[in-house]
């Protein structure tokens, strides 16, 4: 399938027409409603229905028993796979964020989030577990494809500091909240064949479950930054069951630091908080091990996997040192394939800058509905926005060169030809996008970088808007010599 940028209206038809309520008037109404909202992501429901009937209805559509979180997103999530046939390797990455509603108070059926302690002990909200998906281009570089599959819920009783006797119970439970990172494997299911799905997870998917149940389905893998140090035994050639005194006294992480470098690459580390992006020589360092389920378990059970130590010897002066370690379901069996997983995990800040699509750029923490159910599909659908968003800006990387009458309506390539004087024939995906940011306040100095989300998006609404008027202009022309 050739890469496009649609127009709002085509956009919604694709990624929610396949809704399916059990009323076609239900089904209509959250495409015009996803419509709306991609017109005006930041805006207030109101402000982007545009008159009270229209918002009335979106109301009328939250308020239905029938719309809920997995009913309004499931049209994109069977979109985002089918796209995932054009490649044979889709990265999907899977991170936890919270929705802060605690400035809501009237709201009801909302849990708690934060950490259980300190500063983070918590407010009122949801939690989302999200598996984005990434098609890698190289070059640190990977193309947006959509949400695979998202999961919203909220936690229940009081945030509390457990004793090592009630994490331990928890440990074993099967409602325990980390069991979310293995389930998004089951929900997303196993590729279609010639497609390799690899599930990617920052520390607080180094769990267990996951790797188990990657071996049970068909193309997929993983690669999770390691947070546990994990009973191992170097190599393949390794016993299925190791007792608990022969598992004890062995280290991960010390065997993953004792290995030499392999070599070095350039990789671009994603901003993170208030820091920004940039690029890192990283050296890289691997091996093949078997990992062992914990040492709460008396038989340990096996898993063959590979690990990767990807470490930063020179960094920045005043920057702290950056070091990945990695356990990946890819053979690495060369430098080459080292430096591959590295780049993969690389790409991993492309769903924190989704998360920051969603919450800044569709201010979805800031919409107020009386009640967590009714809040839900808003939340489904502002979800399916942010990826939007995010694309926008991911477009200019992935597809620089590409001419941009292949990838956006040749109408918006040719007005927006004529307001910046570019020619319309030769016109990069990267021009036009630059040039579209700069419709929204961009000011493209050497300085400023990549444009941002908010500003391309602004760019584009102005575009469209200028297009329109000058296609209502036409018709009035056509009129008046009628």
């Amino acid at each position: 399938m050739a890469y496009q940028v649609l127009s709002d209206e085509a956009w919604a038809k694709q990624e929610f027409g396949h809704t399916n309520l059990g009323d076609k008037r239900l089904n209509d109404r959250v495409v015009k409603v996803a419509l709306a909202m991609a017109a005006d992501p930041a805006g207030s429901l109101p402000a982007q229905c545009g008159n009270w009937g229209q918002s009335k209805g979106a109301y009328r559509l939250f308020n239905h028993e029938k719309a809920t979180f997995e009913s309004v997103s499931q049209s994109h999530w069977q979109q985002t796979r089918k796209r995932c046939l054009d490649h044979s390797l889709v990265l999907l990455i899977q991170d936890t964020t919270w929705l802060d509603y605690s400035h809501h108070p009237d709201t009801d059926g909302l849990g708690w989030f934060g950490r259980g302690k300190g500063k983070l002990r918590g407010g009122n909200g949801l939690l989302m577990h999200g598996v984005l998906a990434v098609a890698p281009k190289g070059d640190g570089v990977g193309e947006v494809l959509g949400l695979a599959h998202n999961k919203l819920w909220k936690r229940t009783g009081k945030p509390k500091n457990a004793t090592n006797k009630q994490r331990s119970k928890r440990r074993r439970s099967e409602d325990r909240e980390s069991l979310r990172w293995r389930d998004a494997l089951t929900e997303v299911g196993s590729p279609p064949e010639g497609v390799s799905y690899l599930h990617v997870g920052d520390r607080e998917s180094d769990v267990f479950d996951l790797y188990e149940q990657s071996q049970k389905m068909q193309n997929v893998g993983f690669l999770v930054r390691m947070k546990h140090d994990r009973n191992v035994l170097k190599g393949h050639d390794t016993p299925d069951l190791l007792d608990l005194e022969s598992r004890r006294g062995s280290s991960l992480k010390k065997l993953l630091r004792s290995l030499p470098a392999m070599g070095q690459k350039l990789l671009w580390i994603g901003p993170k908080k208030d820091k920004p992006g940039r690029w890192a020589t990283m050296k890289v360092s691997a091996t093949a091990l078997t990992i062992y389920s914990p040492q709460l378990l008396r038989n340990g059970r096996a898993i063959r996997c590979w690990g990767v130590r990807v470490w930063e010897a020179d960094p920045p002066e005043g920057t702290e040192p950056l070091e990945w370690l990695l356990l990946s379901s890819m053979p690495i069996n060369s430098l080459e394939d080292a430096l591959k997983a590295a780049e993969y995990y690389s790409l991993r800040w492309l769903i924190e800058e989704y998360h920051k699509c969603l919450k800044s750029g569709c201010k979805v923490e800031e919409r107020q509905l009386q009640t967590a159910d009714r809040l839900a599909p808003l939340i489904g659908m502002l979800s399916v926005v942010a990826v939007r968003l995010l694309q926008l800006k991911n477009d200019a990387r992935v597809h620089p060169e590409k001419l941009a009458s292949q990838c956006v309506p040749a109408e918006l390539v040719q007005t927006l030809s004529v307001l910046k004087k570019l020619e319309a024939a030769t016109m990069s995906v990267r021009s036009f996008m630059h040039a579209v940011a700069k419709l929204g306040g961009f000011l493209g100095r050497k300085s400023d970088g990549e444009p941002g989300y908010l500003t391309l998006w602004r760019g584009w609404q102005k575009l469209s808007q200028i297009h329109l008027g000058y296609q209502l202009a036409q018709q009035l022309k056509d009129v008046g010599n009628a």
